[in-house]
């Protein structure tokens, strides 16, 4: 007798494109319908959400059919149009073509069903809530640096609060914006962001005191000429937005360049003398009078930031226009303006620097000096001496307070 060895032969067995091969099968196997099987496949792939395959076979993905627009499925594999349901994505929400309504996300929202996508809140509007179908407004006092604010914290303004008691203590309430008419009583305030000034009287008459964040919590009893609050008012001119070029302006409101990259320290730079000495955005002392407020973001290197400039005290002016800093050069009955540092042909002490807080210098725009009536100027007329000029009053209904 013989013993004869026998080999078996292994064969492999690969799954073309439509077909699937599990692992030591014989033969490959059709691919389902509501599949795909890409050549290699071991097991076929369901088609995605929204989509669905009727035919067996199917090689890619690309072969799953699209649902009808309006219609999604709610699982994968789904092997007929029958199972692509009507589904409605209410305001608040977006259609995601392979993951189906979505809900608008903070700072966002979506005003018709069915949105392709959520629209970002607009500047100077925010949004904190997902879901949302419209944007809240920044108090007419404040802005934002960009679309899409997802918080009221977001709004870049002035804040003030006041309490019942001493000490901030008692029932406290903040405010965004004028009070021209206070009710309550205000035993003491604390200025969060920006700078206010609180007068004796209602509509901002009387005597007023000025304070700032620096001062902190502060009891009505110990501010100067004022002991009792009837009506408050933030001051936004070289504190949110810039006059001139910005060189009084002092807010803290920026500490990024326009690029976006982080100021350093003004102690660290050649202005340290100058500066304050914090990290935010100025224009120090007059340096760079051509440029807008801007910082160092190395011990060398400088960038403008993108502080808005204002509008009032620009283009209108304010109370009796000491603060107007705007560029009007012609009077009321048409004459031009002469240069305040000129004492021809009319002679006066203006172009004294006793003067420079009213703006006065080597222009002709019109100022305000004297401290009365509004801005006005001496006429280059040798006939007419001076004369008030046209600018027009600030009102909330004419004018915004911020240009970008």
């Amino acid at each position: 007798w013989y013993q004869r060895r026998v080999r078996k032969a292994v064969v492999s067995t690969q799954s073309t494109g439509g077909n699937y091969c599990e692992e030591g099968a014989a033969e490959p196997t059709p691919c389902s319908a509501g599949h795909y099987c890409p050549a290699g496949s071991a097991l076929p792939t369901p088609c995605p959400k929204n989509t669905y395959g009727e035919h067996t076979g199917l090689k890619s993905e690309d072969e799953c059919t699209q649902c009808p627009q309006g219609k999604e499925t709610f699982e994968e594999g789904s092997t007929s149009v029958d199972q692509c349901k009507s589904v409605s994505c209410s305001p608040g929400y977006y259609r995601d073509p392979q993951k189906g309504c979505q809900i608008c996300p903070k700072g966002a929202f979506s005003t018709e069903e069915n949105a392709a996508s959520c629209t970002l809140c607009p500047k100077h509007q925010y949004n904190s809530v997902p879901g949302s179908v419209e944007c809240m407004k920044c108090p007419d006092t404040a802005f934002t640096w960009s679309e899409g604010t997802d918080s009221f914290g977001g709004c870049i303004g002035p804040v003030i609060e006041a309490c019942s008691g001493e000490d901030m203590t008692g029932s406290c309430d903040r405010y965004y914006d004028d009070n021209l008419n206070v009710t309550s009583t205000i035993r003491s305030v604390k200025v969060i962001k920006g700078e206010f000034e609180l007068f004796n009287k209602t509509n901002h008459r009387g005597y007023l005191a000025k304070l700032t964040e620096q001062d902190g919590p502060t009891n009505v009893v110990d501010l100067e000429h004022v002991d009792v609050v009837r009506s408050f008012s933030p001051l936004l001119s070289d504190v949110f937005c810039s006059l001139d070029q910005g060189w009084k302006f002092h807010g803290s409101i920026r500490s990024t360049s326009k690029s976006g990259k982080a100021c350093i320290n003004w102690k660290r730079t050649p202005l340290a003398d100058k500066a304050t000495p914090n990290h935010y955005c100025q224009n120090p002392d007059g340096t760079n009078l051509a440029d807008k407020p801007f910082c160092y973001i190395s011990e060398t290197e400088t960038e403008e930031c993108d502080i808005p400039s204002c509008i009032w005290n620009m283009d209108c002016f304010t109370g009796i226009g000491t603060q107007y800093r705007g560029k009007q050069a012609t009077t009321e009955h048409g004459k031009n303006c002469n240069n305040w540092n000129s004492d021809f042909p009319h002679p006066h002490s203006y172009h004294s620097p006793e003067y420079n807080w009213a703006g006065v210098g080597d222009h002709k725009f019109c100022r305000n000096p004297s401290e009365e009536g509004k801005p006005w100027c001496y006429t280059t007329n040798v006939f007419w001496r001076w004369d008030y000029c046209s600018i027009p009053r600030c009102s909330r209904d004419s004018f915004d307070f911020y240009r970008f």
